[in-house]
């Protein structure tokens, strides 16, 4: 399986390189963009998701509802909506 590109951006969220995900990660230096969505029912209640054991950072932490990295070039939105339906099966067919 072919490693996961990474945006690196500035402290302003302009796009300065493409780095592969273990540099990234491995370096605090290099800021990337990631998207994260709070879902949230009926009455109020917050949905969280508890990690995998199996990943690398934070394994066994709880996490926001919807969380992921933006692929380069996609913009916030579209990331947002396919980690949605990536993670939680959610297709918003309007926002």
């Amino acid at each position: 399986m072919q490693e996961e590109m990474i945006e690196i951006v500035d402290t302003e969220g302009s796009t300065i390189g493409i780095r592969r995900r273990s540099e990234v990660h491995g370096n605090p230096s290099l800021l990337h963009k990631v998207v994260h969505v709070l879902v949230f029912n009926d009455v109020g209640n917050l949905l969280l998701q508890k990690r995998s054991m199996n990943k690398d950072v934070a394994p066994g932490k709880w996490d926001t509802s919807v969380g992921g990295h933006v692929s380069p070039g996609e913009d916030l939105k579209t990331a947002a909506l396919r980690e949605m339906k990536e993670e939680l099966g959610i297709i918003l067919e309007r926002y």
